[in-house]
């Protein structure tokens, strides 16, 4: 399982999933965390604001998310507005 998105590309060799029956599967998030996150938040353990790195719009996700998210360290999760 795959849980991210790489910062370079990755070599893998296709046969090696093929004859030994391997199965890789990739996600972008912990989804089944996100119910304690929330019940986290509520109880006051920490804010969404502290979590949200930077906010764009829909227009600037290439630019100003994932190329941001790849190259600086300092990103955690950028919020996409959509107007």
């Amino acid at each position: 399982m795959v849980v991210s998105i790489w910062e370079r590309e990755a070599n893998i060799n296709p046969n090696e999933f093929a004859i030994q029956e391997k199965t890789l599967k990739g996600i972008i998030a912990y989804r089944h965390i996100f119910p304690k996150v929330l019940e986290l938040m509520e109880q006051g353990y920490f804010s969404a604001e502290k979590l949200v790195t930077k906010k764009i719009k829909l227009e600037n996700i290439v630019e100003e998310g994932f190329i941001e998210l790849t190259q600086y360290k300092s990103q955690i999760k950028i919020l996409v507005k959509p107007e």
